[in-house]
């Protein structure tokens, strides 16, 4: 049995647009003799509507959501990390004097800033599970994404600090904010331990299990990162699967 790791915004999915049925039919057939994790800046709640319920309610699918901060396995949540709660609080003084829109990402639910931003439409399309910020606090916060219209590392600056990881957007500008050493690589390595694995990724926050796959793809620039395979289009994924696993 191989793993297999796909990041899904941008590496399976164009325009966060769910995934295409020649994509999740490669994927059907790796499930039946491997282990296939989907590995996301996505909370989990919005991971599930981007692809098929024979896919995500395989016993050999993992979701791995918020870059690493949470997981999920068959309907139930095997791992959760959460913020400290000081800390929030901190953050979203900051955020609100400086008038920057948001999105706090729970175990399941999530709140909006009171500024607004387009992004909020998409992610209430996906889920009604919104709550009011204060009862959200209290449950527990995974994850902080800042909406930015354009790249500014002076913003960037202010928010990336030893005691968070920092994981910039590079197609978006947003950033998300999730707790100290969450990423997607060592949440990967307590599910799997030293197990070796093939990754597909196309973002900053790929770029860590990226190198330490046994095999990597990369959707994008050969000047960004250096891996095993270039994809130019998410399109092509489907049938690089078949022409070399399948």
């Amino acid at each position: 049995m191989k793993i297999f790791v796909f990041d899904i915004d941008g590496t399976i999915s164009k325009n966060g647009l769910k995934v295409s049925d020649e994509i999740c039919d490669a994927m059907a057939h790796l499930l039946v003799k491997h282990r296939v994790i989907f590995a996301s800046a996505r909370p989990i709640r919005d991971m599930l509507p981007m692809l098929n319920r024979k896919i995500t309610e395989h016993s050999n699918t993992i979701l791995v959501g918020c870059n690493g901060g949470m997981a999920y396995q068959q309907g139930n949540f095997i791992l959760t990390k959460f913020l400290e709660k000081p800390y929030v609080e901190n953050c979203l003084l900051r955020l609100k004097a400086l008038n920057l829109p948001y999105v706090l990402d729970g175990k399941w639910a999530f709140s909006l800033s009171e500024k607004e931003h387009n992004f909020h439409h998409y992610i209430s399309s996906l889920s009604h599970a919104r709550l009011d910020e204060v009862d959200l606090l209290h449950d527990g916060v995974s994850k902080i994404l800042v909406l930015l219209d354009k790249a500014n590392q002076e913003i960037y600056t202010q928010f990336n600090h030893d005691n968070i990881s920092f994981h910039i957007h590079k197609k978006e500008n947003f950033f998300d904010i999730t707790p100290h050493g969450n990423n997607k690589y060592n949440t990967l390595k307590q599910l799997i331990g030293k197990q070796k694995y093939v990754a597909f990724g196309n973002d900053f926050n790929d770029f860590l299990m990226l190198k330490n796959a046994k095999t990597s793809v990369y959707l994008g620039d050969k000047q960004e990162i250096e891996t095993d395979y270039y994809l130019d289009d998410v399109d092509l994924v489907g049938e690089f699967l078949y022409q070399h696993f399948l």
